[in-house]
């Protein structure tokens, strides 16, 4: 499996993986995790039910604190929702089980400090996203030493000894010697990010006010987590401070310039319930630790285990001045994981998320749409399906010459004509149901940063056919299928090459197998001869010159990255071309398996890269890497899987998002029509 590494000074904790760096080296950013299986086009996680829950209302705390009386609200008749998950927590802790189901939880239970809608950042429980532009966020230059820690120009956390590349602080990258910090030289300075956050006046379910020091002890907790996204994030943090009471400043390594910096904040933990325990006992499995005061719209009543929760509101929560959460108990069901999205709304389910519905199902969720017995929503599940070229292959395998295939695919208009002649339609309408999307690029129409102008090269294969022909590619045999011409001076044919190519995936997918022999039939209709093949998952995403996909050593290769918000146009970057470092390629361990080099797009992309988002060089670039490769093709781009979920039609203010993890981010605002 392919992983997100770092360049420089930018680093996304999309997945919070690193690969090895080598220091004399200096890697490209790749923001992606290629997908072995889709499994129906869901992902699932898998829980396992835990032994014991305590009620934080009757648990004594490690300090006493002063109780007041809840606000008294309007009386309303009560309110039931229920939602039924993919799965049971195996914890409800903040940086326990993160699983959807888990995170769907949380929630109700812990207010969010934002969220992710529309492929951007929104302020929820904070009072805005800190802004370079407005001065809550600044970069400065610190002095560094020998010793100390820092980012290097390879994204990842050392200490500053002889050797180190990395990035002064007028942007130059140097190798560190001790000659810039002997007696007599300038001071070395680096660049370091400062981001100012302010929280929302909240309350926790016990009356007591959220404090900033409340998030600085969730960051102190966190440390001791084994969250790969929270040690990454920590490991670059110089310091996290309370500068007030409900604010609180974080302070990056030097040569730390992080593109998702209005993130960097810990979600509130009640210190005076649990500040008499470590982050390890918190974090054990049978932790004797309460469950954690709510600081979010419910709280927990019950644990029934393998069967439910039962949660209701909390009086304390700080929107209740606008009846807020409309729902006053909240029950979420697990023990109908298994049954069909169908059944589980017959038998009481208000929602059914998207971690319990399989892609299998959706013939029978548009049916009982249809009929008018439940909502069905369908938005992407950023997994975005996809055919490489094997545009520059290694060694001889497609160089033209010393019995290499023909250079098929190095034309442009070769690309062009055969993203012409596929339906891809077709393959939505077969394996989504008609539900998904045709992709133009490695993000979806709808994202902010897909260029207005962008190419589409919608299902025409008269127009394919006329771009082949204007390539000089014919039957001249009447077999139905083109051949590569080479001619005398006399123009009579002296040699014929059939355009014959192979299309293969990994056995172990149903879907893409299905795939392959629809574009098959398609590209035959263009007199193209296609031959498939397929190979087991851990031969075919294998690194190494021997695997046949980051082998460079295919021809057409169908297979899924997944993404996240921010563009992942470092995919395609000439230098995380797959190939030995030694003869200037990525390594074997990198991404870009088409071979594709393009300079504009290098260019554009790797500036996007280096900028901070909301600054109109991040925004300009990505458009136009966007629109470069929408005209160049090195893959062809087919459709997102989905996130499917399903309501009773009486449910209000149920809002999926493809960027949103889970369907319950706004589960205070979910209702329900009596």
């Amino acid at each position: 499996m392919k992983i997100a590494t770092p360049i420089f000074v930018i680093f996304l904790f999309l997945f919070a993986l690193t690969a090895c760096q080598n220091e004399e080296e200096l890697p490209t950013p790749v923001a992606t995790i290629a997908v072995s299986s889709v499994d129906d086009g869901v992902d699932e996680d898998e829980a396992v039910g835990e032994s014991s829950v305590s009620d934080p209302e009757s648990t004594a705390a490690p300090a006493e604190t002063s109780t007041p009386a809840p606000p008294t609200p309007t009386p309303l008749p009560p309110k039931l929702l229920t939602v039924c998950l993919g799965a049971e927590p195996t914890s409800l802790f903040l940086y326990g089980d993160d699983s959807l189901a888990a995170t769907a939880v949380r929630h109700a239970l812990y207010e969010n400090l934002y969220t992710t809608l529309n492929y951007d950042y929104q302020p929820q429980g904070l009072q805005k996203l800190p802004s370079l532009d407005e001065g809550d966020a600044r970069i400065g230059l610190v002095e560094v030493d020998e010793g100390d820690l820092i980012v290097n120009s390879a994204g990842n956390v050392v200490f500053l000894v002889p050797g180190v590349q990395f990035v002064r602080g007028d942007g130059e990258f140097v190798t560190f010697d001790r000659t810039l910090t002997a007696e007599g030289a300038e001071p070395l300075l680096m660049q370091q990010m400062t981001v100012d956050f302010t929280f929302k006046p909240m309350t926790w379910s016990d009356g007591t006010a959220v404090t900033a020091a409340d998030s600085v002890f969730s960051h102190e907790i966190a440390a001791g987590s084994e969250l790969p996204a929270e040690q990454a994030k920590i490991e670059r943090t110089a310091s996290y401070e309370a500068t007030g009471d409900l604010s609180v400043t974080w302070t990056g390594l030097p040569g730390f310039l992080n593109p998702e910096y209005f993130t960097n904040v810990w979600t509130p933990l009640p210190q005076h319930q649990l500040g008499g325990f470590t982050a390890a006992e918190l974090l054990a499995e049978d932790s004797a630790a309460p469950q954690p005061l709510s600081s979010g719209p419910f709280v927990v009543d019950a644990w029934q285990q393998g069967e439910a929760l039962i949660l209701r509101n909390n009086p304390y929560y700080y929107r209740a001045d606008q009846n807020l959460p409309h729902i006053t108990e909240l029950t979420l069901r697990f023990d109908l994981a298994g049954e069909t999205a169908v059944n589980q709304i017959a038998a009481g389910c208000d929602i059914v998320t998207h971690d319990a519905i399989n892609l299998s199902q959706t013939p029978d969720v548009l049916a009982a749409a249809e009929a008018g017995t439940l909502l069905a929503s369908f938005v992407s599940n950023n997994i975005f399906e996809h055919i490489d070229f094997g545009i520059n292959s290694w060694e001889n395998y497609g160089d033209g010459s010393r019995n290499g295939r023909p250079d098929w695919f190095e034309d442009v208009r070769v690309r062009q004509a055969i993203t012409l002649c596929t339906d891809r339609q077709q393959l939505i309408d077969e394996i989504t149901y008609g539900q998904s999307r045709i992709l133009h690029a490695y993000i979806p129409d709808d994202h902010p940063l897909y260029p207005e102008t962008a190419q589409a090269w919608d299902y025409d294969p008269a127009a394919g056919n006329s771009l082949l022909d204007e390539e000089g590619l014919e039957d001249t045999d009447g077999d139905g299928f083109r051949e590569l011409v080479e001619r005398d001076l006399n123009s009579t044919i002296v040699a014929t090459t059939t355009m014959s190519i192979t299309l293969g995936t990994n056995s172990e997918s149903d879907i893409r197998l299905r795939i392959n022999e629809l574009v098959a039939a398609d590209l035959a209709e263009c007199g193209i001869q296609v031959n498939l093949y397929d190979v087991n998952a851990n031969d075919w995403f294998a690194d190494g010159p021997f695997s046949p996909l980051f082998g460079r050593r295919f021809d057409l290769a169908t297979f899924a990255w997944r993404t996240d918000i921010h563009p992942p146009c470092s995919l395609y970057l000439s230098s995380n071309v797959t190939g030995p470092e030694e003869r200037g390629f990525g390594g074997w361990g990198n991404i870009n398996a088409t071979g594709w080099i393009d300079e504009g797009f290098d260019a554009a992309c790797n500036a996007a890269l280096a900028a901070l988002p909301g600054t109109p060089e991040y925004t300009e670039n990505h458009l136009e890497a966007a629109q470069i490769f929408t005209e160049e093709l090195p893959i062809i781009p087919l459709f997102h899987y989905l996130k499917t979920a399903v309501t009773q039609p009486t449910v209000r203010n149920f809002q999926p998002d493809a960027s949103q993890p889970s369907e319950l981010w706004n589960v205070a605002e979910l209702d329900i029509d009596e």
